[in-house]
């Protein structure tokens, strides 16, 4: 394995605390990670003005793979720099599978998210951080207006605490041709166009920065981020992360309430010498 020289960080579950914030302790691995002079990259399931909130507080690299591995996209610009979409019919049948069946559901489009009435009161509970509110556009039916503009969907993120409701959603999309489903966690599922996931993306962005996924150590806990970690030379599990990510991992670090990540950072850094 060569030195490494990148780390891609997923963001809920691994970079993030429980509670959705990033931690002193993970700010600081991040600071001393660049300062030696390796990459510090966001690989997450977020649009691009979310992922943008976070990888700020991280102190990381100017580009993201956001929304799942549909896009690459950049810190100081706001936007993605790069998208691999859905076409508008495949989308608008995933879209209407999701209204149909009734749980929350935002559906990402370059730079906004899309959501209903009763999406934007759901997740209004307990979603106010200032890159969801600025990309956050309401419609009467997100899958009416997909269909009306004809519009190229990145990802739909849909969230239940019903898991038949989540198994249905899944079973019946999974159905549709030209679509890919995962989850980043058990309450909820991704629908992403086939070609797109962070594993590709990351290389897309590695080859961006002159380096390789063979430089590269990623860390994750959950099912969209297996492409990325099969993908790079280090993959590492979180110790919440679930059986099938520590199944592909080469190391694994603790939980995202102990911070994981800065420990995995620190002994990247120490093993660089």
């Amino acid at each position: 394995m060569q030195k490494i020289d990148l780390i891609a960080l997923d963001l809920d579950g691994t970079a993030l605390t429980p509670d959705n914030t990033v931690s002193e302790a993970t700010r600081e691995a991040v600071r001393r990670a660049r300062g030696a002079g390796l990459y510090v990259v966001v690989s997450t399931g977020r649009i691009c003005g979310e992922a943008r909130d976070f990888a700020i507080a991280l102190g990381a690299d100017d580009l993201m793979v956001t929304s799942g591995g549909a896009s690459i996209s950049s810190v100081s610009r706001g936007q993605c720099t790069m998208r691999i979409s859905m076409p508008w019919e495949p989308a608008v049948r995933a879209a209407a599978v999701v209204e149909r069946i009734g749980v929350t559901a935002m559906i990402y489009v370059g730079e906004t998210l899309l959501i209903t009435p009763y999406d934007d009161m759901e997740f209004g509970k307990y979603k106010s951080n200032e890159g969801y509110l600025a990309v956050k556009q309401v419609v009467p039916s997100v899958a009416e207006y997909i269909a009306d503009h004809r519009l190229s969907v990145d990802k739909i993120f849909a969230r239940s605490n019903d898991p038949v409701m989540i198994s249905m959603i899944r079973s019946q999309i999974a159905d549709i041709p030209g679509v890919r489903v995962m989850s980043s966690a058990p309450d909820n599922i991704e629908v992403v166009t086939p070609g797109a996931d962070k594993g590709t993306a990351l290389g897309m962005l590695c080859r961006e920065l002159g380096t390789g996924l063979s430089c590269a150590a990623a860390i994750g806990d959950s099912e969209n981020d297996l492409e990325m970690l099969r993908a790079v030379a280090l993959p590492i599990a979180m110790g919440n992360a679930t059986d099938a990510v520590k199944a592909v991992c080469r190391r694994e670090t603790v939980t995202n309430a102990e911070d994981g990540v800065a420990a995995a950072i620190d002994r990247i850094l120490a093993e660089r010498g």
